[in-house]
């Protein structure tokens, strides 16, 4: 049976170590969720950038956009392409893990896989993600070194 990738907002890139754990076969989906947007106060600006990374991305990759909450949505349509699996890239984000958890208790069957990547940058103390400007003027001074150290 093949995986199925479910990519979030935050790892909208192709060289992302979930495409490979994937395969080339792999079924790509992003689910639109607009609850979790304005719950998570993502402008229509940064909605249009995470639009646009997904419509180039599918130049790339079979990529599918579907709109609805993860928990109703991926549990269908990993029924549909055969997947017992999806695998999603790790994300500090509690939005997202609270999103897993809800997925996991709507599926119970359905196996998913979180795929770690190296950090862009190592902080000392967990970071606050409310806001990218907070988080950026922590991170930068590391970010900015040669090889993020």
């Amino acid at each position: 049976m093949a995986d199925l990738v479910w990519l979030h907002e935050g790892a909208l890139r192709l060289t992302h170590p979930v495409f490979v754990a994937g395969g080339p076969d792999a079924a790509t989906i992003f689910i639109w969720d607009r609850d979790r947007l304005a719950a998570s106060h993502v402008g229509i600006k940064r909605q249009l950038f995470i639009y646009e990374t997904l419509a180039e991305m599918s130049q790339a990759r079979s990529l599918d956009i579907h709109e609805g909450r993860a928990e109703e949505v991926l549990p269908r349509l990993a029924a549909q392409a055969g997947a017992c699996r999806v695998l999603v890239p790790s994300s500090p984000d509690p939005a997202l893990r609270a999103e897993i958890g809800a997925i996991r208790r709507a599926a119970p069957d359905l196996e998913i896989v979180k795929i770690e990547e190296t950090p862009f940058v190592t902080l000392a103390k967990t970071p606050d993600l409310a806001r990218f400007f907070r988080y950026w003027n922590k991170a930068r001074k590391s970010a900015l070194r040669p090889h993020g150290i």
